[in-house]
Order: C-alpha cells, then structure tokens, then sequence
C-alpha cells in the first residue's frame, strides 16, 4: 500500500496551472523596456515556489542577438519581495521565487525586470517584437494578455500592430487588440495549450526613441562578449612579461667573422645558444666531438637483413679524465647504456633503450648552460612553467559550468573559448619567455660568429688552415645547422680521412658527406624514438517582424514551473 501511495503523492505535489499571464510592456525613451509579468498559479497539492526561465539569445532577421536583463525581482500580491534566487544556466535566466503558503491555492507572483535593449531600428519604423509568455510552459495558460506603453508623442494612427499566437513557429491569431488609457492591449481569445505562448508586434515612426550610438553599441559588445578579448590580455600581458624579464640584456650585438668558437665552449651549448632551445643535433655533435678526440669510434655496417646500422667502439677509458665535461660523460653513459664494462655498441641498441634518452640529455645540457653563466634559469624549465600556466588556464575553461559561479554561464561558449584561447597565448610566450644573461649574448655574438665563417669561409682562406682544420670544426658545424655548407666548402680540396670514422671503402668528401647525412638521420631517430618520444617540456535594414513573425520570435519567451 506505502508503495502505491507515495508516486501518488508525489504526482499530486507537482500539478499546477497558470489561470492568468499578464505582461506590461513599457517602452523608454532610450530603446530600453521595463517588463513585468503577473502569472497568476493555480497549486495543487503542495509547492515551495515557482521559477521562471528566460533565454539570453535571440533571432533576430537572422542574426543572434545577447538579451542583457538587468534588475531582476520577484514579488508577491501585495509587491512585497519574495525570496528569489537567480542562475545563469545553459545561456538563460532562471529566476526562482519561494512563495509562502502555495499548496491547494492561487497565488499571484509578479516577476520584474529591465532590458537593456528592445526597441529594433529599420529604415521605416522602429519596433517592439517581445515573446511574452513563451512557449516552453508544460501546462495551459487560461488568460494571456500584453499590455505595451509607447514613448510620448506616438499617435494612434502611427502604431501598428500584430500579434501570433500557437506553439513555437506558428502564426496563429487567436488574440484581439484594443487602445485603452494610453497604452495598447492584446489578449487571447482562447485558452493556450501546453507548449503555446503569444507574441506581440508593435511598430511605430522613427524619431520618438533614442537610439545607442555607436560608440554605446560598441561598449555593449564588449560587455557582451568580454571573454573574447582575454586572449588579448593575454598576449598584453605576456607582452609586459617579455618586456621585462624575457630580453636579452643589452640588446642584439653586431655579429663580425669569427675563426674559432669560443673558449671553453662545447659544440652543443653552442648550438643550444642560437635559439634557446636543445636539439638532436646538439647530441650528434658531442658524439662526434668526442669522437674526433679520440674517444670513439663510428663505424658504418650491414646488417643480416640489408639494413643500415653503426657501431661505436670506446677506445680508452675515461674514468677519471679532466679533459670530459660531465655532460660529455652523460652522453657516452647513453651510448654505451651506462655499464662502463662495454666497449661496443650498436645503434640500433640505443633505439631499443627503455628510458629516454634525449630529454634527459637535453636537461643536462640545459643544468651545464646555467652553471657556466649563459642563462639565468634553465629554458626548459621556463618553457615548462609558460605551458603549464597556459595548460591550467585552458583546462580551467573547459571545467567553467563545473566550477564558476552560475552568473558567468551567461557568458558560454565565448569565455570557455577565450580561456581556451588565452592558454594557447601563454604555451606561445613560453616559447620566447627564456633569455640568456650578459655572458650568453655576448658569446652568442661569437657563436653567430663562428658560424658565419663556417658557412662561408673562402677556399683560399681554408688552404691556410692547418690540415685538421675539416674534422675540428665538424662538430660546430653539426651542432649549428651548417653541416652541408662546411663540407660544400672543402670541395675540391685534399681533406685526410677521420681517423674515428672507419669507412668500408676509400676516403671521398661526398661518400663522407653521405655517411655523415645517413650516421646524423638515423642517430635522430635512435635518441627520439623511445618510451615517453620527445617533447620540449622542462608545446539594420529591413521589413521587421511584420513580414515574418511568428509565435515564439522576437526577444523574451521561455517557460517555467514550480518546485
């Protein structure tokens, strides 16, 4: 029987229907509407209040227009202010009043509010075209009526005037309109059904309202659509952020020909000083360099299955060696898988390795640039932090309705979508947030330098050079991107082999060229291709309403219920 009993009950709670829905319209000289509506409950059973739903978009010939409503109250028969609570859900207005005493009883509530703008300018008339009881109400409304006052100075003979009745879309005319005491009545002349509304048209000469400026449209569209220019901000402030702590002091010194890199400078932090950023290259570089020292070997061979591979040989210790810098000592650890037992090691192997191999290689070389004073704070580290900042923003916007206050759903999709774009602005500034300390850009001005002269060093300057000058500077070249140059600038002349680089048949310049090109690609793909594989983390004119309304147009409209 209890359970019988209690959908029963619940059922009986949730009955209601609207006898009467009255709407005074009143135009302001300013375009603006004051709107007030007296719906008039019929509760059955028993009910905490009512609430009302208004949608904050509209169509208007064609176009989407914001409803900006302002002053928004709830009131009792006696205009005494109920208790009302006000959310912004799903690009809408919901206004929820809690009427005492609503159980077996009808209870007049009057719901108020100021639109900013509702008045509609054409080149012939101006208009009011106002939703005014919407049509998303689940049960019937008995009696509608719509009460519009016009600005002074409107004559009778100027008003026109329309109205459609029906569910949303339809042009019904069940209504009837009459001038009574200054201002103009529409009422139905039957009762609406669930999901049926009405909707009134008045127009009048132009002259009588005062329209915005543009200036004042202008101020609107921004107040409407403010989280479009976050990004904007963004970009300003990162802007001020660059501008102060992202330069380089001192500014961009003038680059003059340089005939050797700077002292006590390896090739990787060389090539890591160019754009601030660590790159592959960076590695194969110090692989070579610390072949041409006589560390390793590199030797090119086939395997069973045809396919290319290459063999280091570590041909002396170095436990204990003063001449390796620890960063050097990092990079062989990688080659050789860090067990010093091993004197030889394939390629391949490396490809193979479980770990990482470059971010951590690139970390080191980043932590061996700071301590030898070319950049304050490690770039990896403040490339991290500008996309971690512009990651939190940007997932901050996709979990907005979870967390904001309801007021700024008002306000989707356009600040999800500012959010969103103003994380995508900070991730950008990370990428020239790094900056390099006065000792960087001063060896920077001679790494540009030096490289200027490997790419275009003169043949006859070259045959001056002592003889290993092709294999010393092959590192820098490697690491500062001007590899094909530097070879191309040999052509012609006698360069001895490598000693480091065990070549299956006879010295050339161009089969070098190609094993080198060949040795580079596929030593890239080994570091890179790994677990986690590589990220640089630590990425108005018209005919108006009258020519096409239609029950449920125009501005306003929604529904409501009880609770």
């Amino acid at each position: 029987m209890l359970a019988t009993a209690c959908p029963a009950a619940a059922q009986t709670r949730g009955l209601f229907s609207i006898d009467s829905f009255v709407t005074s319209l009143v135009v302001n000289a300013d375009g603006s509407l004051i709107v007030r509506e007296d719906i008039t409950f019929d509760f059955r059973g028993s009910h905490q209040g009512i609430f009302r739903r208004i949608p904050l978009r509209y169509m208007r010939d064609g176009l989407e227009f914001p409803l900006t409503l302002r002053g928004i109250g709830a009131y009792d028969e006696s205009n005494r202010p109920l208790r009302t609570e006000v959310s912004y859900p799903d690009r809408s207005v919901v206004i929820k009043a809690w009427v005492p005493g609503a159980a077996d009883t009808k209870k007049t509530v009057s719901v108020v509010y100021h639109v900013r703008r509702g008045v509609f300018a054409y080149e012939d008339h101006d208009e009011v075209y106002w939703n005014a009881t919407g049509t998303e109400w689940s049960v019937p409304i008995r009696n509608a009526e719509v009460f519009v006052t016009l600005p002074v100075g409107v004559g009778d003979a100027d008003v026109r005037t329309a109205a459609y009745t029906g569910g949303l879309g339809a042009v019904g005319r069940d209504y009837a309109v009459d001038r009574v005491q200054g201002y103009w009545r529409f009422r139905t002349t039957r009762a609406l059904r669930p999901r049926e509304g009405v909707t009134v048209l008045v127009g009048w000469p132009p002259g009588h309202v005062a329209h915005p400026s543009e200036l004042r449209r202008a101020g609107w569209l921004v107040a409407d659509y403010w989280p479009l220019g976050l990004p904007a901000l963004a970009l300003i402030w990162g802007g001020i952020v660059w501008w102060a702590f992202g330069r380089d002091p001192g500014g961009r010194r003038s680059v003059k020909p340089e005939y050797a890199p700077p002292p006590d400078m390896i090739p990787a932090e060389g090539g890591a000083l160019l754009d601030e950023r660590a790159h592959p290259r960076d590695v194969i570089a110090t692989v070579v360099d610390l072949a041409e020292r006589g560390y390793l070997s590199i030797e090119p061979i086939t395997t069973a299955f045809g396919s290319q591979d290459f063999m280091f040989k570590r041909l002396k210790p170095i436990a204990g060696d003063p001449e390796l810098k620890e960063f050097e000592l990092f990079v062989l650890a990688k080659v050789f898988g860090g067990d010093w037992a091993i004197n030889m090691r394939l390629l391949s192997e490396v490809r193979r390795d479980y770990e990482n191999v470059f971010p951590p290689i690139r970390d080191r070389l980043y932590r061996l640039m700071v301590q030898n004073g070319l950049f304050p704070a490690s770039p990896g580290h403040v490339r991290a932090g500008w996309m971690l900042a512009g990651a939190i923003t940007a997932i901050a916007g996709l979990m907005l309705p979870t967390f904001a206050p309801t007021w700024l759903e008002i306000y989707e999709p356009w600040l999800r979508i500012g959010a969103i774009v103003s994380g995508l602005v900070f991730v950008g500034w990370g990428w020239v947030m790094p900056h390099k300390t006065w000792t960087g850009v001063q060896r920077l001005a001679q790494v540009r330098g030096f490289q200027e002269f490997l790419e275009r060093a003169e043949k006859d300057r070259l045959e001056r050079l002592p003889a290993d000058t092709f294999h010393r500077w092959l590192p820098w070249a490697i690491a500062l991107g001007v590899t094909e140059r530097w070879i191309f600038n040999f052509q012609g002349l006698k360069v001895a082999a490598p000693s480091w680089y065990l070549s299956r048949g006879d010295f050339s310049l161009p089969s070098f060229a190609h094993d080198l090109s060949s040795f580079a690609q596929r030593t890239e793909e080994a570091i890179l291709t790994t677990r986690r594989g590589y990220a640089d983390g630590n990425g108005a004119a018209g005919g108006g309403g009258f020519s096409n309304g239609s029950s449920g147009g125009g501005a306003g409209g929604g529904g409501g219920g009880t609770f």
